[in-house]
């Protein structure tokens, strides 16, 4: 009788020995839940404050190189390049912009230019090297890209500072980083180019 009772009082101390260690558990996992959440609740992605960051960072680049540059009401600063007398695109129309994207490295990361591509090695056979083709307002390029194509008139070109918030965001895109400006040397070759125009500019 007193090894049957001992037994069960044994029992019922490991059973809520193991209760509270499974407790312990859960009580942790969700304070760690809650933690997690908390976390990302504090810092939501604010495009206002990333464009001002963005501008900062900017302004301090071009300080440090030396470069006046003008600025647009978008946060966009740039530089005209070459001057021209052409027309101005807009809406609806499609337009064909050379371009060249670097970092504020100086790598180049993409480019419309064969030339370019060969002497920094980002060369690729497959694909076509002429001036890039768009509409003007359908939301088909980055906002950043088509806001420096409407400064330019045909024939123009320019170095245009483009803010994360106007390019990738806090999402990045292949080996672009999020929240990374970057560099558009562009050069506007046609401000209205024809559906049926399939001219390589």
């Amino acid at each position: 009788m007193f090894n049957k009772s001992f037994k069960m009082r044994r029992n019922k101390k490991l059973i809520l020995h193991l209760k509270f260690n499974e407790m312990k558990k859960i009580t942790g996992f969700l304070m760690a839940l809650v933690l997690f959440v908390g976390c990302n609740d504090l810092d939501p992605y604010d495009e206002e404050q990333q464009l001002i960051d963005d501008i900062n960072r900017i302004d301090e680049f071009l300080e440090l190189n030396s470069i006046t540059a003008q600025e647009h009401i978008s946060g966009i600063r740039y530089v005209i390049t070459e001057v021209s007398n052409g027309d101005s695109p807009v809406a609806p129309n499609i337009v064909a912009a050379d371009y060249d994207l670097y970092r504020f490295t100086g790598e180049l990361i993409d480019t419309s230019n064969e030339d370019i591509a060969k002497e920094e090695g980002i060369y690729n056979p497959q694909r076509d090297y002429c001036a890039f083709r768009f509409q003007i307002g359908s939301g088909t390029v980055i906002p950043g890209f088509e806001i420096a194509t409407q400064i330019l008139s045909e024939g123009a070109s320019g170095d245009f500072y483009i803010p994360s918030v106007l390019a990738y965001k806090n999402i990045g895109s292949g080996n672009i980083g999020a929240n990374e400006n970057l560099l558009f040397r562009i050069t506007l070759r046609k401000a209205r180019v024809e559906m049926d125009d399939e001219t390589c500019y």
